[in-house]
């Protein structure tokens, strides 16, 4: 097998290409990221006005008709966005969050088997999620929003069940939500 030798110019274009193709699959990747944020925000804030009889409901409801609408659209997103092959940065990033969406859903298994608050595990494993994201992007505000899901994760412990509602729909805003829609750079 022959070495091709790159000249810096070639080199540094071959770079750009990669960074490129990366900030292109985030800004591809970010509106499911916003999407699933704002459901699950008002999912626990619809689940605390159920819990508070401002709506009539049963208290499942929000749990079940929300994620069924974000499946559908990033199901419809996924099928009909634009396929490109990801590079190995977007990869790692989806089945890192692949992995973590079925730890939380082990763990909210586990929450309801038990009737535990299932909010502390899930708020560490998006924490968990959203830092190393920053981290690989050399992101500071997704570091930052990921140490806020942790933080939220422990304030948790301390509260009753329907704070911990209000407090996970604002953790989903704020820390899911707002990074990804101000975000204008890998």
């Amino acid at each position: 097998m022959s070495e091709t030798i790159l000249t810096p110019h070639e080199s540094l274009a071959i770079i750009q290409k990669v960074v490129n193709s990366t900030r292109q699959d985030y800004h591809i990747q970010r509106k499911f990221y916003i999407l699933w944020g704002i459901l699950i925000a008002v999912a626990s804030f619809t689940q605390y006005a159920i819990l508070n009889n401002y709506i009539s409901l049963t208290w499942y409801f929000p749990w079940i008709f929300f994620p069924s609408i974000g499946l559908i659209l990033s199901v419809f997103w996924g099928i009909s966005g634009k396929k490109t092959t990801l590079s190995y940065y977007n990869h790692f990033v989806l089945t890192m969050w692949f992995t973590l969406y079925i730890a939380m859903g082990i763990s909210l298994y586990i929450s309801l088997f038990y009737q535990n608050s299932p909010f502390p595990s899930i708020l560490v494993c998006v924490g968990i999620g959203t830092s190393i994201s920053g981290f690989m992007m050399k992101n500071r505000l997704f570091i930052l929003c990921g140490i806020l899901f942790g933080i939220g994760a422990i304030y948790c412990l301390y509260l009753p069940f329907q704070q911990q509602l209000l407090l996970n729909g604002a953790c989903m805003l704020i820390g899911n939500v707002m990074p990804n829609l101000i975000s204008q750079h890998v």
